[in-house]
């Protein structure tokens, strides 16, 4: 009662070798994030080794690791940045992070006359404040709830970044159940 495996109907969800892409390196592919992420990683490069040019000791320092200053500048960097969240923790960065840019952003937009900017920036304060209501009940969040800290920052990093106005997004889903409570 043993077939041949060749002689077996193959089914329409079957891996087969000759539909697949080479991925993303494949030639003729139109440049994507990864190589948007390269170049901004390379002029950021360049900047620090043009301000870091003048000082002796990094050049010391470059020529005997065989590395660019930058390299170095960003390494100690990343070094310092990882012991400083050991220290103060997490979500503290994030509360910094997701405060402190939209906090500017919100006092600029003050100074214009559009309406927009200020709606997206009081939804966004409402949102940032709902999460530490929700801390401040229930402190055992950041660290009973695994990934709690990093889902709150990219909850918040999408709504305040411009290009996503998440804010706002949730303010449209949630507008139509406080209609008839706020009039």
């Amino acid at each position: 009662a043993v077939q041949n495996l060749n002689q077996l109907p193959r089914s329409r969800n079957t891996y087969q070798r000759n539909e697949m892409s080479s991925g993303p390196d494949e030639k003729g592919a139109t440049p994507g994030m990864k190589e948007q992420v390269i170049a901004g990683f390379n002029k950021i490069v360049e900047a620090i080794n043009e301000k870091t040019s003048s000082i002796a000791a990094l050049k010391q320092a470059s020529e005997k690791m065989k590395c660019q200053p930058a390299h170095i500048v960003l390494g100690v960097a990343a070094f310092l940045f990882l012991i400083i969240m050991m220290m103060i923790g997490f979500n503290a960065i994030v509360n910094i992070v997701c405060f402190f840019y939209p906090a500017y952003a919100a006092l600029m937009s003050l100074k214009t006359e559009e309406k927009d900017p200020k709606e997206q920036w009081l939804m966004y304060f409402m949102i940032f404040g709902l999460f530490h209501v929700l801390e401040s009940f229930y402190p055992d969040l950041l660290t009973e709830v695994t990934f709690y800290v990093l889902f709150k920052f990219m909850v918040l990093l999408w709504c305040f970044l411009p290009q996503s106005t998440g804010a706002k997004k949730i303010y449209g889903w949630v507008s139509p159940l406080l209609k008839g409570k706020t009039e």
